[in-house]
């Protein structure tokens, strides 16, 4: 495969070879582009192994029993997959034929890209423990760009195709939390909506990825992880968590707070996603005022 992530014709036909005899799941999604602004919103689409054909023309026939794929019938789809834990893709055009939707895999296939790290105006953060009283574990952690950290989640937030799973997770959580009266646990609106979320295709699958922060407050914080982590936060067990925050837009001046936590809670979602509620602890009262003016963008005590 060339450097710019592009196959030559030997390697997709190794590709297509692979896809016939492995059954790999696959991702189809609508390509930019090919939505009119008045159509209704079409999100990707999870194909299960079991459901693809390969013919020897080097098509993918996707089973009619995927429904959801009809409206993609006569446009130019993006579709993602592994091949030997390597991400590829492709974009082609979906079409109605006697054995199922097909899309013809064109002769040049592609890498999925790195993803790109965040910009320094983003901040960060690192979880870590110790082994044996001695070694200290760090687990880097990073902002889930589509969560708003500092603001409280609601309804608004929820994509409409995903908004029945997230409700019945909030109503099956909120029951098994059984809240105090007048207790705000809105945050469980982030937490359904991320294992709720359809899994994207990685560059490379199966790497080690760092946590996602998808909510954080004066009490606590919410991690998400979507499978491929070296090591899972467990209940109850003790963690500090070290947050860099950038105060200006220059390297040397940073922000920095030290917390101890505890997992709360675990939740899972179906297809392996997990989010932790970490509850903090002797947190300093300074800490306390510029998490609070951070999360509501009002000053502490109104002055």
């Amino acid at each position: 495969m060339s450097e710019e992530g592009e196959l030559n014709e030997m390697e997709r036909n190794m590709v297509l070879q692979y896809v016939k005899s492995q059954d790999p799941q696959m991702t189809v999604a609508l390509e930019q582009g090919s939505v009119d602004s008045g159509d209704s919103p079409v999100f990707p689409i999870g194909i299960p192994g079991a459901k693809l054909s390969v013919f020897p023309n080097g098509a993918f026939v996707f089973d009619y029993s995927i429904r959801a794929l009809e409206p993609f019938v006569d446009k130019k789809v993006r579709v993602q997959f592994y091949y030997n834990h390597l991400g590829l893709h492709f974009t082609s055009l979906l079409q109605r034929t006697q054995q199922g939707y097909a899309v013809v895999v064109p002769l040049k296939l592609h890498r999925i890209g790195e993803v790109k790290s965040y910009s320094k105006d983003d901040f960060r953060a690192v979880v870590s423990y110790t082994v044996n009283g001695r070694q200290a574990v760090e687990l880097p952690c990073v902002p889930d760009k589509e969560f708003d950290l500092f603001s409280r989640p609601s309804w608004k937030s929820v994509e409409s195709y995903m908004h029945s799973a997230v409700q019945q997770y909030y109503e099956r959580f909120a029951y098994d939390l059984s809240p105090r009266e007048g207790e705000d646990i809105s945050y469980l609106i982030s937490v359904c909506r991320y294992i709720t979320r359809p899994q994207e295709t990685e560059s490379v699958e199966g790497t080690a990825k760092p946590y996602d922060i998808i909510y954080i407050d004066t009490s606590r914080i919410i991690l998400g992880s979507r499978g491929g982590e070296a090591s899972l936060l467990k209940i109850s067990s003790a963690y500090r968590i070290v947050f860099e925050f950038g105060v200006f837009a220059n390297d040397f001046f940073k922000r920095v707070i030290r917390i101890d936590i505890s997992v709360s809670d675990i939740y899972s979602g179906k297809d392996g996603q997990k989010c932790f509620v970490c509850i903090f602890s002797g947190m300093k009262a300074e800490d306390e005022r510029f998490l609070y003016e951070k999360f509501s963008g009002q000053r502490m005590g109104g002055k």
